[in-house]
């Protein structure tokens, strides 16, 4: 069968941040990874490492964080623009000084939404943190800010893989 079922959006699965200090790996490995979940990928994993327990959302529950995030009132230019974007640095901030004030606004209103999509896909997804029952408030609060955006992010892409391939993945 080449298609991937899951049998259950309450199926969860523990996964660390590659941020955790705790946690040791080149990008090769932070890749694969964030790509099929497998702690084996990583160079090292200590034993006081955070364990983030995830669970899977159904196509309704994904439905429901992006309607909560604004999907509805989503600034479509934004979304064309956003995809468009150059991905090298040095490009992107040139194209980027290109666009008019109204694509800016356009860019940056949808830029918050997927920030709103992240945050909502968490708030629905999370179980626990060390086993302790949590809430993304609690994630809001890590610090250095680069951290808590790095954990948003990794925890969105475990919760889309496990959502939309199961816990095997592809």
């Amino acid at each position: 069968m080449a298609l991937s079922f899951l049998t259950s959006s309450e199926q969860t699965i523990d996964v660390v941040v590659t941020c955790d200090p705790a946690v040791t790996c080149d990008s090769d490995q932070r890749s694969q990874y964030l790509e099929n979940g497998l702690l084996s990928e990583l160079d090292q994993v200590g034993t006081d490492a955070t364990i983030f327990t995830i669970k899977a959302l159904s196509p309704q529950e994904r439905e429901q964080a992006e309607i909560k995030a604004g999907a509805m009132v989503r600034s479509e230019l934004g979304r064309l623009l956003w995809s468009e974007s150059p991905d090298d640095e040095e490009e992107n901030a040139r194209w980027h000084h290109q666009l008019s004030n109204d694509e800016r606004e356009a860019l940056s209103q949808y830029r918050r939404y997927l920030g709103s999509v992240y945050d909502e896909m968490v708030r629905a997804a999370l179980v626990s943190i060390d086993g302790e029952e949590a809430t993304l408030d609690q994630l809001q609060l890590i610090r250095p800010e680069s951290h808590r955006v790095q954990t948003i992010s990794e925890l969105v892409l475990h919760i889309q893989r496990i959502s939309l391939l199961g816990i095997e993945g592809k």
